[in-house]
């Protein structure tokens, strides 16, 4: 954890020694220019000398992520500025451009909420202004990301104080620490700030969870250390005895971490295995090994719990191996190691390109962690921009990596690392984007899937693309539809709404006009007219039917949503004079046994495909038949399912309608629907 220092130091009058403060600051951290530090300090004293404290301590935070002289500045100045305590001109003029911009660009970065969680569902010009600036964020920090480590720090220091705030306030800023910052410390690899950020928003949104944790870890916190201390000895001296230089350190797991373990795991604190660690630097790549066989050599390993993070580094650059053992007390212990740069890398993550830049270390390799860091969040930025706002920037930061990555294998032997829940679709995407718009499926092991398939760990996969000619390839209107599940990662999202929107025939009205009479169809009404359409537009609060459609065929709008929310929306129904040529049982209360009638063309394998799709979507199947037709090339399956709302009817009926040979998919009126 970043700390602060508990106490300033004083002159006799009880006032803060500034002299002393900055001789001590600089003492620390060398790089750093004592009198240019101080005379700021003073003069702030003079004109805003209130904001002081809070400069002061933020200085402290970001000197020791090592950031640069201009960084300490503009953390000193920068409450004073945002207070009102001293104005632009005045600021520039005292501590120069640099600095000044610096102070302001942070400060722009806390005009307005950056998210607003427990409201309710926002209006458009509300969600698209919070957009914007989680987006000008992301850009000023590109340019200069100086400015996001400041912020980090900041947020922290607020989060740390706002135990006095009032309720509100206090929840909203935990929500925005947890759902912007601390993904965002997360992805610039500071796992310092992240872990405070993440645990301190857990003790302000679920106090009961964090507080029963914090509990549990005191009570044995004695218990704990000691043991740590002995074992940290212990291995000391068997490494040593092998030859090796390392530093042994005991690591301490934060509250949010074990609980989001426990949470996935659905075990109690006493089985999250990293609760006791240690972290094992040593000076070289091949010592990391080295101390990896001894380990394993003296004590039983849980092959459950192993991950190599040097030789498939997380996505924000963390390189380390993590194990865990049976101690010789019976009890799991994990153990982290890494090389002495890796662990600056992670303590620090992007500020260590300023460590090094000082001149305390040069590696060929930091500017190129500190660059793709910066990759990465352009990436962001121009998915962000391909998909045209319709992603949610927020989801684009808090996708994680680490224990949510999978890597999956080309029939070559090439292996692919993709997000957690990664489809065919995805994977054919990562392989190359002509792959992606021309995929049909895909082979796992050996076995045809749809290219919705979920992918897992160790698959070796096979695209299947369309070989018809290049002016039949996708990408289709289907695959943006989110509730569909084609494709799960932002990378293929922003190629598939990049090439799909580049084509003009595809954001004609009528394509949104075919897919809402498609789902139209298929619960058994006919098609509707305009006043209906006029009635669906008006309960989605659209200026008028063309934009809705027009919404619906770029892929802004979900046309199963839209459906959705409209017949959950009853006085929009009557309004629309629907119920009076409804088949029955269309306004009915929810769950419930629904009946669905497929036509097909008759093949091998269509019954399994359609019950395997099913059970995918984790419903249960009560009743089915299938019959071959008189002209023996069609059948006709019907089933009967329990569905909790009409967007996963929506979803069954357009997930089947997209398999191999069908033609049709409708609603079967049960005998039940009339009760």
């Amino acid at each position: 954890m970043v700390s602060v220092r508990k106490t300033l130091p004083e002159l006799a009058d009880g006032s803060v020694d500034l002299a002393a403060w900055s001789d001590l600051l600089v003492a620390e951290r060398p790089h750093l220019e004592r009198d240019e530090i101080l005379q700021t300090c003073l003069w702030l004293d003079d004109v805003a000398a209130e904001s002081l404290p809070q400069g002061l301590e933020l200085a402290e935070m970001v000197a020791q992520l090592r950031l640069d002289q201009a960084s300490v500045l503009a953390s000193i100045c920068y409450h004073a500025w945002r207070k009102l305590l001293v104005n632009e001109s005045d600021l520039i003029r005292r501590v120069g451009p640099e600095v000044g911009e610096l102070t302001l660009n942070v400060g722009a970065m806390a005009t307005s909420s950056l998210l607003q969680i427990s409201a309710p569902k926002m209006m458009e010009k509300e969600h698209r202004s919070q957009v914007d600036n989680v987006r000008k964020m992301l850009i000023s920090l590109v340019n200069d990301v100086r400015v996001a480590v400041i912020k980090l720090a900041e947020r922290v220091l607020v989060l740390r104080h706002a135990k006095a705030y009032e309720p509100a306030r206090r929840t909203r800023i935990a929500e925005e620490a947890a759902a912007i910052f601390a993904p965002l410390a997360d992805r610039l690899g500071m796992w310092q700030l992240k872990w405070e950020l993440e645990d301190l928003s857990l003790r302000y949104l679920r106090e009961d969870i964090y507080l029963g944790i914090a509990k549990q870890l005191s009570n044995k916190r004695q218990e704990r250390e000691s043991q740590i201390q002995e074992l940290a000895v212990q291995f000391s001296e068997l490494l040593a005895g092998h030859g090796l230089r390392t530093e042994v350190r005991g690591r301490a797991k934060n509250i949010f971490s074990i609980w989001r373990k426990m949470q996935k795991k659905s075990i109690s604190i006493d089985q999250v295995y990293d609760v006791r660690a240690i972290r094992i630097i040593v000076d070289s790549l091949a010592d990391c090994y080295a101390v990896l066989g001894i380990i394993h050599t003296h004590w039983q390993h849980i092959p459950s719990e192993f991950d190599d993070y040097i030789a498939a580094p997380k996505e924000n650059g963390y390189q380390s191996i993590h194990t865990a053992i049976a101690a010789d007390d019976g009890l799991v212990l994990e153990v982290q190691i890494r090389t002495r740069t890796m662990h600056e890398d992670a303590e620090l993550g992007v500020c260590a390109h300023w460590a090094y830049k000082s001149g305390e270390r040069q590696s060929a390799s930091d500017d190129e962690s500190f660059s793709a860091k910066m990759d990465w969040l352009r990436q962001v930025l121009e998915w962000h921009e391909d998909l045209g706002d319709t992603e949610d920037l927020v989801s684009l930061l808090r996708q994680r990596i680490s224990e949510e990555r999978i890597f999956v294998s080309t029939p070559k032997g090439h292996v692919l690392d993709l997000s957690a829940g990664a489809t065919v679709l995805d994977f054919a995407y990562r392989v190359h984007t002509d792959l992606g718009h021309s995929c049909i499926g895909g082979v796992v092991n050996g076995m045809d899937v749809p290219l919705y398939t979920e992918l897992k760990t160790g698959q070796q996969v096979r695209v299947l693309r369309d070989e018809s000619g290049e002016a039949n390839f996708g990408p289709y209107r289907e695959w943006l539809e989110p509730s569909l599940g084609f494709v799960r990662t932002h990378r293929a999202k922003a190629k598939i709404v990049t090439q799909y929107r580049s084509k003009p025939a595809n954001l004609d009205p009528a394509i949104g006009l075919k897919f809402i009479q498609s789902l139209v169809a298929s619960i058994g009404l006919d098609a509707w007219s305009d006043t209906q359409l006029e009635a669906l537009s008006e309960s989605a609060e659209y200026a008028d039917v063309n934009l809705m459609l027009g919404s619906v065929s770029s892929g802004e709008q979900s046309h199963i949503s839209l459906l959705a929310e409209f017949l959950e929306n009853q006085a929009a129904v009557e309004k629309a004079q629907i119920l009076t040529t409804a088949p029955k049982g269309l306004i009915a209360d929810f769950p419930r046994r629904m009946g669905v009638s497929v036509n097909a063309l008759n093949r091998h394998g269509l019954l399994s495909d359609i019950t395997q799709l099913v059970t995918s979507m984790d419903l249960q199947i009560l009743a089915a038949s299938g019959e071959v037709m008189e002209s023996v090339s069609q059948a006709q399956i019907t089933l009967e399912v329990e569905l909790q709302d009409w967007r996963q009817y929506f979803q069954l009926v357009s997930r089947v309608g997209y398999l191999q040979g069908v033609e049709s998919v409708v609603r079967k009126v049960l005998a039940s629907d009339a009760n």
